[in-house]
């Protein structure tokens, strides 16, 4: 029997670490960008959006063929392992044809200009440069791409006149290549750098394939002159024209050879009309720049190390976070992705920089609504916590803590404080209005704090520590001091549940046990012992029976009264169950595991009837908004997927 899927309402996810990530396809209303295993293709005017699944792994680069037909793709893989690529037919959105032959990592992946090939580049592991015949299904040929004196290779680029030749670059490396079909052969020839040592970032081509930039980590550019002939579509000597640096207009800003160059490094470059170039640098700064022609006498005046300082600045921005893609858009904006996952997009007549799209950057840890509210929820990750308002799927409120992990939140009654679990062992409360820190608990436990929940009147704050301690604190008072401790558990607390009726208390660890606990007068009622780590509980809504799962995978029922079983069922067949949410008309619950599945269950009959597949990552948080609309899950690789919730015109009613 078939189970029908959860509908995708929105996606908030971007893998901006993936070099040249983000791509527009030639129709000019797709974005088309990794999340983590998978491939999202978004319409830009709906923001209707697709996923491609196949990989196995994360995705390490992507790439578009120049008619837009095809996509192509590479992952990492663990080591021993070979790294898959995958060629996707664009219009019928699935897989195409795909091989196996790099060795732990694709580094990057390049059409050539006619789409008759697909140009693979393995990682360090592998250092080989695989010619893909797409028609044929079937390698064509294939060479090293370094030397001994050479390190490793990290970027490919086509040209994009000659049908059949590329360059490749990396470190003290420069390279173009020609590829021979009819004695299926790859010739390459080095393009001379002369004394510079450069370990280069990115490419770009002229699209009369004269001249090539190189961006380089030391922060500044290298033009060379490729001198391709047309008729046979090969190399003579192609030639270094210079190596460049800003030309600086601050004494302060020069290095020690009295140059400026960018802070970071160059990591991307957009090559515009009449020899322009957008600059997209490791600090955030993008700027549009123009290389000065320098006369022969002015040149040979240089410095020994022939930097040039030529590069002429025309207009200057800064986006948070090292640039990794810069496309053009609608041909008055830019969209330039960041290692920080975000999207910014710059007005091209201005450069007026505008954040469009921003997410987290690694795992998050828990999500959670005000308890009356379903306009807004908030999310928690390293560094900070994130208020997000639920239709638009835009960020609205960012609370900092740097160099600390929040691994757990909950809201008042009110929904006016939101209430965080730190690893540094302090419980903070801030105001949902501004962010502004409400009351600190220094040293509230020992180790980090791992989870953290509100009785329903407000009175208590309950805490769970890796220390394996529960303890529990008076909100009321201006202090909030420590009311009592419960050291029952002897692992890391992993879930704090409060009864609807402010009576009862359920905690779990990865210890094996799960204790109901009298918030009354602070006992201990009952204790349950499993050959499992418990990693998440929940009540139902009458109080009556509660949920657990945890490693062994599977989903129990327990009563309240006395912790009888009454019924347990496999949650999974793989992976570890992470997070467990009870709608709230009780009728239905929810669960996620490390297998990325989402699972809609009818908590009667224990049938899943739903299921989530598009999220990449293991699942470490789930919940139901207040309305019964929409349901959120949030993975180990940042994402955060919206789904509309099946039975919510029966919830509405």
């Amino acid at each position: 029997m078939s189970v029908e899927e959860l509908e995708i309402f929105g996606v908030i996810a971007f893998d901006g670490l993936v070099k040249n990530g983000l791509h527009l396809h030639p129709d000019g209303k797709h974005l088309i960008y990794p999340m983590g295993s998978k491939i999202a293709i978004k319409d830009m005017k709906t923001a209707e959006q697709i996923f491609l699944a196949g990989h196995k792994n994360l995705i390490s680069t992507l790439c578009i063929s120049s008619c837009g037909s095809l996509l192509a793709s590479g992952q990492i893989n663990h080591h021993g392992f070979k790294a898959m690529v995958i060629i996707w037919d664009y219009e019928k959105r699935k897989m195409r044809s795909r091989y196996e032959i790099h060795k732990v990592r694709v580094e990057d992946v390049c059409f050539t200009e006619n789409g008759q090939y697909l140009i693979s580049l393995g990682g360090r592991d592998d250092g080989r440069i695989i010619i893909w015949d797409i028609e044929n299904e079937t390698p064509l040929c294939g060479a090293f791409a370094g030397t001994e004196t050479s390190g490793n290779v990290i970027t490919i680029a086509r040209t994009n006149v000659c049908k059949t030749t590329f360059a490749t670059a990396g470190d003290r490396t420069l390279k173009l290549w020609h590829i021979d079909s009819k004695d299926r052969k790859l010739h390459g020839i080095d393009i001379k750098v002369g004394k510079i040592k450069r370990t280069i970032n990115c490419l770009a081509i002229d699209k009369n394939d004269e001249n090539i930039y190189c961006g380089t980590t030391s922060g500044d550019i290298i033009k060379a002159r490729l001198n391709i002939e047309e008729s046979e579509e090969t190399t003579k000597y192609p030639v270094m024209i210079g190596c460049y640096s800003k030309i600086s207009t601050c004494v302060k800003k020069a290095n020690a050879n009295h140059v400026e160059v960018y802070a970071g490094g160059v990591k991307n470059l957009l090559l515009l009309e009449n020899e322009k170039l957008i600059v997209g640098a490791g600090d955030g700064t993008i700027e549009l720049i123009e290389i000065a022609k320098q006369p022969a006498s002015a040149v040979n005046k240089m410095n020994k190390l022939l930097i040039i300082p030529a590069i002429i600045t025309h207009r200057t921005t800064f986006v948070c976070g090292a640039v990794t893609s810069m496309i053009r858009y609608k041909n008055d904006f830019i969209l330039v992705g960041t290692a920080l996952c975000e999207i910014y997009e710059i007005e091209w007549s201005n450069f007026r920089t505008r954040l469009i799209i921003t997410c987290h950057t690694s795992s998050i840890h828990d999500v959670a609504f005000p308890r009356n509210c379903s306009e807004i929820f908030a999310t928690t990750g390293k560094n900070d916590i994130r208020v997000w308002k639920l239709i638009t799927q835009k960020e609205l409120l960012r609370i900092t803590v740097p160099n600390f992990t929040c691994s757990s939140l909950c809201f008042d009654s009110k929904g006016g404080c939101i209430i965080s679990a730190w690893n540094d062992g302090v419980i903070r409360g801030f105001a949902l209005n501004g962010g502004n820190l409400v009351f600190e608990i220094n040293r509230a436990h020992t180790k980090s704090v791992s989870t953290i929940a509100i009785t329903y009147d407000d009175c208590r704050i309950i805490s769970g520590g890796c220390d394996g301690q529960v303890r529990v604190w008076d909100a009321k008072s201006e202090i909030r001091h420590l009311l009592q401790v419960l050291k029952e558990h002897r692992g890391p607390i992993t879930s704090l549940r409060v009864s609807p009726d402010n009576k009862s208390l359920i905690s779990s660890s990865i210890d094996g046990t799960c204790i109901l606990w009298d918030l009354r007068n602070i006992t201990r009622k009952f204790m349950l012992r499993g050959n499992t780590m418990y990693m998440a509980t929940c009540f139902i809504p009458s109080g009556v029976q509660f949920l657990t799962g945890g490693t062994d995978r599977k989903i129990a029922y327990w009563e309240t009264l006395d912790g009888s079983l009454v019924r347990e069922i496999e949650g999974s067949i793989t992976g570890t169950l992470n997070t467990i949410n009870v709608s709230h008309d009780g009728q239905y619950f929810l669960t996620g595991s490390d297998d990325t599945i989402v699972k809609l269950w009818e908590y009667r009959t224990a049938n899943t009837i739903r299921l989530g597949l598009a999220h990449a990552a293991a699942i470490t948080g789930c919940a139901f908004s207040p309305d019964g609309k929409f349901i959120i899950t949030v993975s180990a690789d940042g994402a955060i997927i919206l789904w509309k919730y099946p039975f919510s015109e029966m919830v509405t009613n």
